[in-house]
């Protein structure tokens, strides 16, 4: 690769901000939903990953599921994406809310 194009795309990275919004875990087999937020849906969906791999998440009802049906029984879905110009513009109230959005229009699913 040559600089320019490295430059290019170091530039696009920097650039570039995070998905956030609200997140879904979803068990497939039961329909059981589990919702939360955050700032950056692709680093949030790793570390949940790793903590049910690793028999240590903190919500014991997801654990108990995971263990049941593994990864594949799962799908992890960003349920609403939250529009923003500025990470710091972005309040911890606007995702907040973003939520409590999302739990009345699905009110089976479940706070993580």
């Amino acid at each position: 690769m040559d600089k320019q194009t490295k430059k290019e795309m170091i530039s696009e990275w920097k650039e570039g901000h995070p998905k956030m919004g609200v997140v879904s875990v979803r068990c497939i087999a039961t329909g059981e939903e589990f919702y939360s937020i955050s700032r950056d849906t692709a680093s949030w969906f790793n570390r949940h990953r790793f903590e049910l791999n690793d028999r240590r998440h903190r919500n014991k009802r997801l654990q108990e599921l995971w263990d049941m049906y593994g990864e594949g029984g799962f799908d992890f879905l960003t349920v609403s994406e939250l529009e923003y110009e500025k990470a710091d513009d972005v309040k911890p109230d606007d995702l907040k809310e973003l939520l409590e959005i999302c739990l009345m229009e699905n009110p089976a699913a479940k706070k993580l």
